[in-house]
């Protein structure tokens, strides 16, 4: 009888001791404040900061309640936000555009201070050693590799386009990065690009009011100029009955069709890999994933172009706008 009580203490004793470590980890999880950074100067991809604070919020980490989060938005800023952060001792950095994930990595080098990324090609911009097996400070979302489907979307919704208009900023890694992969695309498919480069919303706006005569259509590109402006570019085309295209997610301003990835799951799909990494995963060991492309088509700026799209894209589109 003595040996059976004692073999029942000791297993009581030993699943308290398990109950005991498994609340101290949870306990510590939802008692600790952790304090977010977040580095987005890109004003027309909002909704990828709304996705990734909405997502850390579904694992557990909720502002208000055991999340601080700091933000900067302002391009300008960045290097002060950033020492900020850094003195600060953020638990995790979230940046979007290259530049701003370039300028995190070299804030936090030597430190202890993660950061995750949604950024065009963090491998050719040097953020990363590769997608499986990122090294350093820093992984995150991979958003390259929809331009040269945009362009062939363009081709199937308006055969016998010929000439392109390509308003383009070099505000972002993101804009020469996506303009080589169009320059490509085109070439195979028998396309010439007019290429208009733009340093401020005024060039823009007289880029827009000048666009060549012989332009057929008209692409945006990843630029952080151009995202906020796409709405104006999506109307100065349809002055001109040119269609219009994106590698960016803009239907809903006005393009015609875009193929490329959803900037609320570009945040919340970050948001899973920061998750991780404020769980104490190392971001060295969190490989970096590829975001996933979607067709988006307005129909309301096809009707206004008299343009009929064949009920066999429509059947293929992800989001249709009417």
């Amino acid at each position: 009888m003595k040996t059976r009580i004692t073999a029942l203490l000791l297993t009581l004793t030993f699943l308290a001791g398990i109950g005991y470590v498994a609340w101290s980890r949870f306990s510590s999880f939802h008692n600790r404040n952790y304090l977010v950074g977040i580095v987005n100067p890109n004003k027309g991809s909002a909704e990828i900061v709304r996705g990734f604070m909405e997502g850390l919020s579904s694992f557990g980490f909720q502002e208000g309640d055991n999340v601080i989060y700091t933000k900067c938005e302002q391009e300008d800023q960045i290097e002060a936000a950033l020492h900020d952060m850094v003195a600060r001792k953020m638990s995790l950095i979230f940046t979007a555009t290259t530049p701003a994930t370039q300028k995190t990595m070299k804030a936090i080098a030597g430190g202890n201070i993660p950061a995750v990324f949604a950024i065009h090609d963090p491998v050719e911009s040097g953020i990363i050693k590769s997608l499986s097996e990122p090294g350093g400070d820093l992984t995150g979302v991979q958003i390259c590799g929809s331009v040269p489907k945009t362009l062939e979307w363009l081709l199937a919704l308006v055969p016998g386009i010929k000439r392109v208009y390509v308003p383009i900023c070099f505000d972002t890694k993101a804009a020469s990065q996506s303009l080589a992969s169009l320059r490509q695309a085109a070439r195979s498919l028998g396309v010439t690009i007019l290429e208009g480069e733009v340093r401020s919303e005024e060039e823009l706006d007289a880029a827009l009011a000048s666009m060549p005569e012989d332009a057929d259509a008209v692409i945006l590109l990843h630029s952080m100029l151009i995202s906020t402006h796409a709405d104006k570019i999506a109307q100065a085309a349809l002055l001109r009955k040119l269609p219009t295209a994106a590698a960016i997610e803009k239907c809903s301003e006005g393009v015609l069709v875009s193929y490329c990835p959803d900037l609320y799951r570009i945040g919340r799909q970050a948001s899973r890999l920061a998750a991780q990494v404020l769980r104490g995963a190392s971001p060295a060991d969190v490989p970096s994933e590829t975001a996933e492309f979607f067709l988006g088509i307005n129909l309301n700026t096809a009707d206004k172009l008299g343009l009929k799209i064949a009920n066999d894209i429509l059947l293929q589109a992800d989001e249709i706008i009417r």
